[in-house]
Formats: C-alpha cells, sequence, structure tokens
C-alpha cells in the first residue's frame, strides 16, 4: 500500500520506535553538550560557535518534552514511571 500524507498523518509510533527514537535523540544531545563543553574551555563560553551548539542543546531538549508528551498523548494507559524513560 502506498502511504499517502492522510495516512502517514493518523499513523502513530509504537512504544518501540519511541524508545529507538529516545536512545538516538539522548545520545545526540550528550555528545552535543560533551563537545560543546570541550571546544567553551578551548574558545571561551561567549564564543558564537559555543551559543550555536548550547542552542541546539535547547532545541532537542525541546524535541524530546514534545516527543514525551506525544508518547502519553498517543498511550494514555503507559505508566509514568516507564514511559518516563523513553526520553529521559
Amino acid at each position: 500500500m502506498i502511504k499517502t500524507e492522510a495516512t502517514i498523518k493518523n499513523h502513530k509510533m509504537t512504544l518501540d520506535e519511541h524508545r529507538e527514537l529516545g536512545r538516538i535523540l539522548q545520545d545526540a544531545r550528550n555528545r552535543l553538550v560533551v563537545n560543546s563543553n570541550k571546544l567553551a574551555n578551548i574558545y571561551g563560553k561567549t564564543k558564537k560557535p559555543i551559543l550555536k551548539l548550547e542552542r541546539a542543546v535547547d532545541l532537542m531538549d525541546e524535541v524530546r518534552s514534545l516527543l514525551d508528551d506525544k508518547l502519553f498523548e498517543e498511550y494514555p494507559a503507559l505508566e509514568s514511571e516507564e514511559g518516563c524513560r523513553y526520553y529521559y
């Protein structure tokens, strides 16, 4: 079956998809933080590249929060303690 825009919009991620994406985003965020700190130690915290990396981390946190909300919207019966481990 060819997925149309309507079928894609109505699709929800599986719990495994949420779990995997959560791991990917958390790993990417952690790498950004580590490298941002390394660069800040070399060039100073107020330099433009470091500020941009910090902004990227903030945006990634925003995305993770939105996806966390979506997870609980899609799976309202999911226990909070278990669900909170998907994106954090």
